[in-house]
């Protein structure tokens, strides 16, 4: 007999009296498969499903389970362990940063959702709501509740273990790989997971105890990516500063590491007969070491890759989770819950020892590669997230009313040495080259760190009633997010003047009243079928203030370069006290460079306060679900989710007369689709010389200018079904897209244009502001298959089938091939270049991704202890589709960055007594 989830619903026709202490009143069952009284779509996934499935039990494995689902990044991929926590993910065009992780009834993890990595150990079961949210969401994102498991009247504990190393491993390299440039797959270094749970009584029928210690990690090499042979290889005269070129060593591979250590104890406390309070702790530190070589952080498809020495470590030591929980059914219609908890992570970023502290960074336009060290800030943060919620309940037999509030607060501020560090970026500079030949320098204005607070209040009433075979679920939630910065001061760097910046309220301050509705009516009226309607609106998960005086100032600025005497060091004033090209460098790129005063970016009043004026999104459903047979059901679902309350960033220093349009000719390569090969690309533009540098940047509604949209439509058809001792199937197919426009800003060269990845200038044609994937790269088939055999033997499996990931090709071009078509140079400079998106954004994809992970488990009785013993092979089929790869058109285009992980054994073990 399966356990009932926590949400589903049925109908009981009977009568039970008010017993003793003494008495137990026990229902048993069949949980039914189609939910008549909800029209939200939810899975449950229990603990003995968990243990049963080869996952590594993490949050974002969960998404290998959701047809439709879709990771945050194809890199989050993983392979029996070889990635990290990869916590980001969504359904039917959501937001992958509007998943929320729920215990308690609280969102836990609105800060560190890809850095905290929650405690397997201490699940009991983990619900999955992917639509039709109540008023107690903000977000239409992802729900993933938690439910912990709690101590009893009996001690009971489990230890458990899991092993891989690379001698449990295949290879996929394939020919098709090595043509691409692929030397080798990488691999597994070595995967592990072991931990240990005890729970039971610190006074029996009063407080019970539940505490677990848990320590995983993975290390893992990834595709053809080695340390630099010559970082120690001097180029030029600069007396400071080192530039070197990269010379991969193939003896020498990296290897991305990330650990995770926890420690958590909860403890539950029945304090008088009707009073229930639950306290629980977790620390737990964890490093993202090699940050941004695959996974979390790894850079855009279009963006340089980077040299192991232009990485840092994340390392994140201590995190807390501190949560107390109360409830009281003061009679049996009314509840009462309050709730409190905090997430609390301090990350500090360090540079590789193989950097060493002067080695500029070097971006190599003809490989698209990065190296000599990493051209952003090291920092050292606090991030505080304080969680608060209470609400009450009342029933009757067709009403089900709840109210409530909740209250999340987010700090953010720097350590003792932020702000104090001039050399955050080394030399507070990084260079810009062409096989090796200095094209631009850009210089920074570090030391910078910004600071801020934000408050989000909920406000919810929402009821559920049943008339006959109907059953309407309304809700209204008020929203109110209001953010602020504090007084901020920054001393002076390289380039850049002391800094104080005053503080700033309403920073926004949005209010908002979201409605949702639900309909679910069984249509025979014998709980077999049910037609199910939701409508809801919903706002984004937002933790950081919207502007911050620090952000709004010229962060960076650029000036061309013409190494003429080949020194490799920039004979030059760099900073914006000779704005004008002067030396061996061009004009300042951006004129309000190191101007304390004169922030590049403000905030219209649109843009930050005001009534349903900030983002949202829309979400609807219609689905029907067949009780096929006892224990299966088929599901048949509708979606849709439409955004609004779009901003736009207009530089008013110019306008759409201060540009000319030009077109390229594309490079003929076989590579390239027919029609874009060879052809000319047009709808480029370039300010007028006299203009060039003149920033003054207003974010506003986009709707001020035109109208954008963004819409996902999509059908899901799933199968859930039960079956024999143990045995479960669930999954599906899933079909849908999302189509953008924001063509308004084609005749508008002044507003940023949102299709744009930064350093890449996107054509404003329609091919590349409407985007309309074809159907087929929103298909997926996923599902999960547990079946017990004889012996004590059980065998499970996952597959997943998904498109490839969108091919782009970001290509440079000199002042000189431009001019024609421009009838000038560029304006920065006859010795300009600007990159190019010569493919128009999901229109090219990688094959196709296939994944199919196995376990077999056998299980042993030692008296009343139980001894699993787990085989898993995970990505059975050796499958090699392509996760991330060099799109900067040039030598290294179409190389692959990070492949799936090839086949991999691993043996695990449980002992649950």
């Amino acid at each position: 007999m399966a356990p009932l989830p926590p949400s589903f619903t049925a109908t009981v026709n009977a009568e039970l009296k008010v017993g003793t202490l003494e008495e137990t009143v026990t229902v048993s069952g069949e949980a039914p498969v189609v939910d008549t009284q909800s029209a939200r779509q939810q899975t449950t996934v229990q603990r003995a499903t968990l243990d049963a499935l080869p996952t590594t039990k993490r949050i974002g494995q969960f998404a290998t389970i959701i047809p439709g689902a879709t990771y945050a990044s194809p890199t989050f991929h993983d392979v029996g362990g070889m990635g990290g926590e990869g916590g980001m993910f969504a359904v039917h065009g959501g937001r992958t940063t509007d998943v929320a992780v729920n215990m308690e009834g609280m969102n836990v993890n609105v800060t560190a959702v890809a850095i905290y990595s929650f405690n397997s150990n201490t699940f009991q079961e983990v619900g999955l709501q992917t639509s039709g949210g109540s008023g107690e969401s903000t977000s239409g994102g992802v729900q993933v509740n938690i439910v912990p498991k709690d101590g009893g009247n009996i001690f009971s504990g489990n230890l458990n273990g899991a092993f891989s190393g690379p001698s449990l491993q295949s290879s996929n390299l394939t020919p098709a790989l090595q043509a691409r440039g692929l030397d080798a797959t990488g691999g597994l270094k070595k995967s592990y997971d072991t931990g240990g749970a005890l729970g039971g009584p610190l006074r029996r029928d009063r407080l019970w105890f539940y505490m677990s210690s848990r320590s995983w990690g993975a290390q893992t090499y990834p595709a053809g990516t080695y340390y630099n042979a010559t970082q120690a290889t001097k180029f030029g005269t600069d007396p400071l500063w080192m530039v070197v070129p990269y010379t991969p060593d193939p003896s020498r591979p990296v290897f991305d590491n990330k650990y995770y250590q926890d420690v958590s104890l909860r403890l539950t406390w029945q304090a008088a007969q009707q009073h229930k309070i639950v306290g629980s702790y977790s620390v737990q530190s964890d490093c993202s070491c090699h940050y941004g070589l695959i996974g979390q952080g790894a850079p855009a498809p279009s963006a340089p890759k980077p040299a192991p020495e232009a990485l840092d470590d994340h390392i994140y030591n201590p995190d807390y989770l501190p949560l107390v929980a109360w409830s009281y059914p003061a009679t049996n219609r009314l509840l009462f819950e309050a709730g409190a908890a905090a997430m609390i992570y301090n990350l500090a970023t360090h540079r590789l020892p193989e950097t060493g502290p002067a080695t500029i960074a070097i971006t190599d336009l003809a490989t698209n590669q990065t190296w000599g060290s990493r051209a952003q800030p090291y920092v050292l943060t606090f991030n505080q997230q304080y969680q608060q919620r209470a609400s009450m309940s009342y029933v009757t037999g067709s009403h089900a009313f709840k109210m409530g509030f909740d209250l999340r607060q987010v700090n953010s501020s720097g350590g003792p040495d932020r702000f104090t560090d001039p050399n955050k970026i080394i030399g507070a500079r990084d260079y810009t080259v062409r096989n090796l030949v200095p094209v631009s320098v850009r210089i920074w204005s570090v030391p910078t760190g910004t600071q801020g607070r934000t408050a989000n209040v909920g406000v919810y009433a929402q009821d559920q009633w049943t008339v006959k075979k109907l059953t309407l679920n309304f809700a209204l939630r008020y929203d109110q997010f209001q953010g602020s910065v504090p007084d901020q001061h920054l001393i002076a760097g390289p380039f850049v003047p002391a800094r104080d910046f005053p503080a700033v309220s309403d920073d926004p301050n949005f209010k908002n009243f979201n409605p949702r509705l639900g309909v679910a009516y069984d249509l025979f009226g014998n709980g077999k079928t049910a037609i199910k309607v939701s409508l809801g609106r919903y706002v984004p998960i937002v933790t950081a203030a919207t502007f911050n005086p620090v952000s709004a100032q010229a962060q960076s600025a650029t000036r061309t370069w013409t190494d003429a005497n080949g020194n490799y060091l920039p004979d030059c004033v760099l900073d914006a006290s000779v704005p004008g090209a002067n030396g061996e460098c061009g004009r300042l790129s951006d004129q309000t460079f190191g101007q304390v005063k004169a922030s590049n970016t403000s905030y219209a009043a649109d843009a930050l306060t005001g009534f349903n004026a900030g983002p949202y999104n829309w979400q609807t459903s219609a689905s029907v679900q067949r009780e096929l047979r006892p224990g299966m059901a088929l599901n048949v679902g509708y979606f849709r989710t439409w955004w609004g309350g779009f901003l736009a960033t207009d530089n008013r220093a110019v306008g759409a007369a201060s540009f000319d349009s030009y077109c390229v000719t594309a490079p003929v390569n076989s590579r390239l689709a027919a029609n874009i090969s060879g052809s000319q690309i047009c709808g480029l533009y370039d300010v007028t010389p006299t203009l060039f540098g003149q920033v003054s940047n207003v974010v506003t509604q986009a709707s001020n200018y035109g109208n954008q949209t963004e819409l996902y439509k999509g059908v899901d058809v799933t199968v859930n079904a039960r079956f024999g001792e143990g045995g479960q199937f669930s999954g599906g197919l899933s079909v849908g897209r999302t189509v953008t426009d924001n063509c308004f800003t084609m005749g508008n060269a002044q507003l940023a244009f949102a299709g744009s990845t930064v350093g890449v200038q996107a054509p404003r044609s329609p091919a590349y502001c409407h985007v309309s994937p074809p159907w087929s790269a929103g298909t997926q088939v996923k599902f999960l298959f547990v079946y017990p055999l004889p012996w004590a033997l059980q065998a499970s499996a996952t597959y997943q089938n998904m498109s490839g990931i969108p091919i782009t090709a970001a290509a440079p071009f000199t002042s000189a091939q431009i001019a024609p078509s421009l009838n000038r140079n560029l304006s920065a400079g006859p010795t300009a270049q600007t990159v190019i998106d010569l493919i128009p954004p999901n229109s090219l994809f990688e094959d196709r991704l296939q994944q199919l992970d196995v376990r077999f488990t056998r299980s042993f009785q030692i008296r009343k202890a139980k001894v699993r013993g787990n085989f898993d092979m995970y990505n059975l089929l050796n499958g090699s589709a392509i996760l991330a790869a060099n799109y900067g058109y040039g030598a290294q285009w179409l190389k692959p960055v990070q492949i799936l992980g090839a086949r991999m054994f691993k043996f695990s073990a449980q002992l649950d007594f």
